[in-house]
């Protein structure tokens, strides 16, 4: 008797519910059902006590479906759920107007295109590989719509190991993100991931001051002929100086040891830098650099201003300076609907103020030996979706004729 009336309250609660919408209402009667039949003998007490530890074993069943599996052996491993998806998409229309005699303006439709995944192996080490679209310039991912639907390059953008033994201190190798502290692109295109040995000291408190540091050992060319590789060195260090809560000022030098550039040429060049009749540089170009910013936090519809300055001077025998100078105000970061920032910039690269393969690409196809004007906006149009506008107005510095360009970037930019 106690199986039939127990068959029959189990179909009162999990079948009829599930045919008339899961009506949760049947699973709370069940105690009062039971004590009714109880106190007509139908079942004894005993009787009544099983049946109500059998309808309990059914309910947590149902509502922990995941310890099941669990219990069934099916487990994710742990570095499955360790594992972070990043990414973005951009889609830009760019309208390029050089005033030289022959030289058509034009405009072009283009997109960049970066997935990736980071996995923690532990606690110490992670992994990382980023995919992108591009065609091997280490200066831009952007592929240009034209050649009638022609499929498209993608390469290797990132691929690292990086050991974090404490929260102070890391070391990556492989091909990473630049770790180099930067106000701006004066010396380093935002595309650019250098390859090679990195270690960083990070941010260090002590009172108001926060510490940090870089070293890095970056390879540029491996030549099979001989050993005289040439490559880079380099040491950061800086600190940021909290005055209250709502001021700060950011800054740190760098030295930059270049090896073996002199008397060599390189790929993705931009052919400005002072050669020799073979076309090979004729410097090393070892250099000194400063970046700072100083920033304020304020209250209203300006939330955030912010002041900002690069400087680099090589050792070059001639034309070996350049600084960048700008102001910043609006959001400090634009992450979400209706978030903004203005940014705005002058800056001037001598030609042997630094190598010119690595400066911006947008500003003057990044060549040295060009000044001029950069403007941005950007509005956010949802979470982690943006717009935004960049002009850029340069032109060369001692060549004859000065040639002046313009540039108009509209970009729409998804990340996730």
């Amino acid at each position: 008797m106690k199986k039939i009336i127990f068959m029959f309250i189990m179909m009162g609660i999990f079948v009829i519910p599930a045919v008339n919408g899961n009506n949760p209402v049947w699973a709370g009667e069940t105690d009062v059902l039971i004590d009714i039949l109880e106190k007509k003998g139908i079942l004894t007490a005993q009787e009544a006590k099983e049946v109500l530890s059998e309808v309990q074993i059914q309910k947590d069943k149902e509502k922990a479906p995941a310890k099941e599996v669990e219990s069934s052996g099916f487990k994710l491993p742990k570095w499955v759920e360790n594992t972070k998806v990043k990414g973005d998409f951009r889609f830009r229309y760019q309208y390029q107007d050089t005033d030289e005699s022959g030289s058509e303006s034009r405009d072009r439709w283009r997109m960049r295109w970066r997935f990736g995944l980071e996995t923690e192996v532990n606690e110490w080490w992670k992994t990382a590989f980023r995919l992108a679209s591009g065609s091997g310039d280490p200066r831009s991912r952007n592929l240009t719509l034209t050649d009638t639907f022609e499929t498209s390059n993608v390469q290797l953008d990132l691929a690292y190991a990086q050991f974090d033994p404490n929260k102070h201190w890391s070391l990556v190798a492989g091909k990473f993100k630049n770790p180099i502290w930067n106000t701006k692109d004066l010396l380093w295109d935002s595309d650019i991931n250098p390859e090679g040995i990195s270690v960083q000291f990070l941010d260090y408190k002590i009172n108001q001051f926060e510490v940090f540091g870089t070293a890095g050992f970056y390879a540029l060319e491996e030549f099979s002929s001989d050993t005289s590789d040439p490559w880079l060195g380099l040491i950061q260090t800086g600190t940021k100086v909290n005055f209250t809560d709502s001021m700060y000022l950011k800054f740190a030098g760098a030295f930059y040891s270049f090896q073996n550039l002199k008397g060599n040429s390189f790929d993705y060049s931009s052919g400005t830098n002072s050669t020799d009749v073979n076309g090979n540089l004729m410097d090393d170009y070892d250099a000194f650099g400063v970046d700072a910013e100083l920033g304020f936090k304020l209250s209203g519809p300006v939330p955030f201003v912010g002041v900002f300055g690069q400087y680099v001077n090589s050792d070059a025998s001639d034309n070996d300076l350049g600084y960048l100078a700008g102001v910043k105000f609006g959001h400090k970061k634009v992450e979400k609907f209706g978030q903004w920032q203005v940014k705005y910039n002058y800056r001037r690269l001598e030609q042997d103020a630094w190598p010119d393969f690595l400066p911006d690409s947008d500003f003057y196809d990044g060549q040295t030996d060009v000044q001029g004007n950069e403007i941005e906006f950007t509005l956010g149009l949802a979470k982690n979706v943006t717009i935004g506008l960049d002009y850029y107005k340069t032109e060369q510095i001692d060549r004859e004729p000065t040639i002046e360009e313009d540039i108009i970037q509209v970009d729409l930019v998804l990340k996730y």
